[in-house]
Order: C-alpha cells, then sequence, then structure tokens
C-alpha cells in the first residue's frame, strides 16, 4: 500500500484504530484524519464504472491454495484467509471498481488478539495444542470489499386460498356412537400485487472469507461509512473483489425474490395456502462499492483450515475450530462410568 511518513522521524506511519489518524510507532506522533460526513454516491448497475483502480501505489499479492488477492503493506508470510504459505506477488487489477466509500477499523489491534486469546482457549473438546498453531500474531485487519445493492420491486402473486370448514359425523365405536367435528378445506383462487423498495442489500465480494461466518458478525453500520481515503489503509491489507458486479447482482437477485416471495406468501387470504406463483420485476438499480473492515486469522489443523473473523467495527466475533475426538471419548467414557456407578449405588 502507499507509504506514509512521519513528519517527525520520518518512520513509516500506520492508521490507528482508536484515534482514527495515522500513528508513528517509534515516535508516538500523530496525525488526525478528519471525521467526514458523506452521503455515499450509487451508481446505475448497467452504466459504466467511472473510477477504476486504487488510485494510490499497491503492492499486490494472491495465494496459490484459495486465490484470495489482497494488497498489503509488504509480502505476507502466509494467507490471511486460509493459513496457507504459498503466497506470490501479483499483477494489480487495473480495472477494478474503485471503491468510494468505506468504515475504517475501530476495533484496536490489542483489543481483537485479546478476544482472539479468550476464544481459542475457550471449549473443552479444542485440540490441546489448538493454542500453539493458531497465533495470535496472525491475526491480520483487512479491509473487506462488498458490494450494496437499492432497486424497486413490484411483485404480482396467484395462489390457493384455503379456507377450513368443519362437519360434524357421527361415529361408531364398541361403546356406542359418538359424534366429532372433522376439518375440510375450501380452495378458490386469490391474487394480487405488491411494492416493495430495498435499500443496502450487502453482498460478500470476497473470495477469502468464510460466507457464513461473515454473516454472523453482521450487521456493519453502513451509516457510518466515509470517503474512501488512502490514509484509511496505511500498514493495512485490503482485498481485491473477485464476486464481480455482475454476480454480485445475481446474488442479490436471489435474496430479493427470496423476500419478496415470503412477503407475498403473507398477504395471502384465507387459513392456508398452496400454489403460490410469484413474479417479481426490479427496478431502478443502483449499487455502491464499499470496503468494510474485519479481522481475520486462518489457521491449519491436520491439513484442514479453521477461521476466525472479527467485526473491525463492532467487535463481534465468530470462528471456527477442531474437535479433539480424543476429549470427547474421555468425557463420554467419564459419564458412562458415573452413570453406571450410580445405577449400581442406588439400583
Amino acid at each position: 500500500m502507499q507509504r506514509f511518513q512521519c513528519k517527525n522521524c520520518g518512520a513509516g506511519l500506520e492508521f490507528d484504530p482508536g484515534t482514527h489518524g495515522m500513528k508513528c510507532d517509534y515516535c508516538d506522533s500523530l496525525e488526525v484524519i478528519p471525521y467526514e460526513q458523506v452521503t455515499p454516491e450509487e451508481h446505475d448497475i448497467f452504466s459504466a464504472p467511472r473510477n477504476k483502480g486504487w488510485d494510490i501505489e499497491v503492492a499486490t499479492i494472491q495465494c496459490e491454495s484459495c486465490g484470495a488477492t489482497i494488497s498489503a503493506p509488504k509480502l505476507a508470510g502466509g494467507c490471511s484467509f486460509c493459513g496457507s504459505s504459498y503466497v506470490k506477488e501479483a499483477k494489480t487489477n487495473p480495472d477494478i471498481i474503485r471503491p468510494e466509500t468505506m468504515i475504517p477499523f475501530k476495533v484496536s489491534r490489542d483489543r481483537a488478539r485479546a478476544s482472539f486469546n479468550k476464544w481459542i482457549g475457550s471449549g473443552w473438546f479444542r485440540p490441546s495444542n489448538l493454542k500453539k498453531l493458531a497465533r495470535p500474531e496472525r491475526l491480520r485487519g483487512v479491509y473487506t470489499p462488498f458490494w450494496t445493492f437499492d432497486c424497486t420491486a413490484h411483485s404480482d402473486w396467484s395462489a390457493m386460498s384455503g379456507y377450513y370448514y368443519y362437519e360434524t359425523r357421527t361415529v361408531r365405536t364398541s361403546q356406542g356412537t359418538r359424534t366429532e367435528k372433522v376439518r375440510h378445506t375450501r380452495w378458490v383462487p386469490s391474487s394480487g400485487s405488491r411494492d416493495d423498495a430495498y435499500d443496502d442489500v450487502l453482498i460478500l465480494a470476497s473470495k477469502g472469507l468464510d460466507e457464513g461466518l461473515v454473516d454472523d458478525i453482521k450487521p456493519f453500520f453502513l451509516n457510518q461509512l466515509e470517503p474512501y481515503k488512502a490514509q484509511f489503509m496505511a500498514g493495512w491489507q485490503a482485498e481485491e473483489y473477485i464476486v464481480g458486479l455482475p454476480e454480485g447482482w445475481m446474488r442479490a437477485r436471489w435474496i430479493i425474490n427470496d423476500a419478496e416471495r415470503t412477503k407475498c406468501a403473507r398477504v395471502v387470504p384465507g387459513d392456508t395456502h398452496r400454489a403460490l406463483v410469484v413474479s417479481t420485476t426490479l427496478d431502478n438499480v443502483r449499487y455502491k462499492h464499499i470496503l468494510l473492515p474485519v479481522w481475520v486469522s486462518a489457521y491449519r489443523y491436520k491439513d484442514k483450515s479453521y477461521q476466525f473473523l472479527i467485526n473491525g467495527q463492532t467487535g463481534e466475533i465468530r470462528g471456527k475450530a477442531p474437535i479433539s475426538w480424543v476429549k470427547v471419548g474421555i468425557t463420554v467414557a467419564i459419564i458412562a462410568g458415573l452413570a453406571a456407578g450410580l445405577a449400581w449405588l442406588f439400583g
């Protein structure tokens, strides 16, 4: 990434989440980055993007294992996303759509490492040597690419509405006769339409991050977006998007169409319904390319990659860890032994 020099001593500056500025590790001088209120500009999805490339000098590396491509201040010792050591220098793509807004990191490195150490040390069923493999120094802050989409939706729907009614019938039993109510359903056709608006449907554009874990560390509060600035990225990594704009919009359409189907199902009259058909038209589609802060740690255990994420804005954490089946077996044996002992004592 672009290098910023300290005005006092000439050493490199890095963005410091706690101060919203660039800090020198050698003389502790600080250059505060002013806050800027911004109304993010959204672009017509069918028009060509105006700005391409990072607009700053970057060094790019690519993981040969998972395919993630990131810009970094120096060649990393391993991939932030899968823990592989097979990384290589790569050419920066000059045609990427430039992000115009981003959320700077708010969770500091010390806080992130403390959260990681607490998480990795919890859980009885995790392998005993996990702490040695999942080292906190591998925790890296990565500005992660996302698309957001806005649109209006018009949905026409049709269905068969079911209305319950009851009839009384007489049932003969060995003890005589009795009456009971039997439920039936009367089916009638129904139809309708609805209009909705969607704002900031968030789509992960990363190649390296576990999408399920990213969903778990949401939400990100997009009302805190700031203009894209190289100063926010000083000393930090940023991933190039792999999910391009067309694929991102396709994923957003799936989410919106599913949401429309759910909304239409809720307004079908009657006690129940079947054969619901929904036809949705999406208009006024606009997008943003943004960068959001995520702390990432990846480690390998028995040739399998595990990932740990922290929301760099809110501090929400999620991760995956291996299970020690030896510990599981010991626990099961202890419980079985206790159960057998209690049965013998009170049997």
